[in-house]
C-alpha cells in the first residue's frame, strides 16, 4: 500500500498568527513585518497533534508555507520546539527545498493561492496520487485546493 501524503500549511494552520494579522489587513501591506514576528507564535495545539497523529500513524507530512525563507531558521526551530517534524521530499523535489518545508523564496510577493498552485502542479503523479489531504485556513487557497480535486480540510475562517 502506498504511504498516503498529508500537506500541511503553517501560518493560522499550526502557528496562531492572530498577534501579527494587522500587518497584512492593512491598505500598505507590510509582509516583511508579518513574516518577521513568526518566531514568537503560540502553536495551535489541534493542527499540531492533528500532524503528529497522521505522522505517527504512518503518513508522511509536508508543510507548504506562504512564509519568506528570509526566516527559514527562525521558523525550523519553532517546528522543532513544537515537535513538527515534517517527513522529506522525495529527491526530485529537493532542488526547491531540502526537506519537506516548503516557503516562498524572498521577494516572492505572489498570492499564497498562486504559490501553492505552483507546487501543486510541480507534484509527480505517483506523489499526487498519494496525496490525501491538505489542512489549510486561508479561505482562497481551500478553493484552489478544491478546484483542483484535493479534499481540504479549512481549519480557520481565513478571509484576509
Amino acid at each position: 500500500m502506498t504511504r498516503p501524503l498529508y500537506i500541511f500549511d503553517l501560518d493560522g494552520t499550526l502557528a496562531d498568527i492572530s498577534h501579527r494579522l494587522h500587518c497584512i489587513q492593512q491598505p500598505k501591506k507590510d509582509g516583511d513585518s508579518f513574516f518577521a514576528a513568526g518566531a514568537d507564535e503560540a502553536p495551535i495545539e489541534a493542527g499540531i497533534r492533528t500532524l503528529q497523529a497522521l505522522r505517527d500513524g504512518g503518513a508522511e507530512v509536508w508543510i507548504w508555507s506562504g512564509r519568506s525563507d528570509q526566516v527559514r531558521g527562525e521558523t525550523e526551530r519553532w517546528l522543532r520546539m513544537h515537535e513538527v517534524r515534517p517527513g522529506h521530499l522525495p529527491r526530485w523535489f529537493r532542488l526547491r527545498a531540502p526537506e519537506a518545508l516548503l516557503m516562498r523564496k524572498a521577494g516572492d510577493h505572489q498570492p499564497d493561492h498562486t504559490l501553492k498552485l505552483g507546487w501543486l502542479a510541480g507534484l509527480d503523479p505517483p506523489e499526487r496520487n498519494r496525496l490525501t489531504a491538505v489542512f489549510e485556513d486561508r479561505a482562497r487557497v481551500v478553493e484552489m485546493y478544491r478546484q483542483y480535486g484535493v479534499a481540504c480540510f479549512q481549519v480557520a475562517e481565513g478571509n484576509f
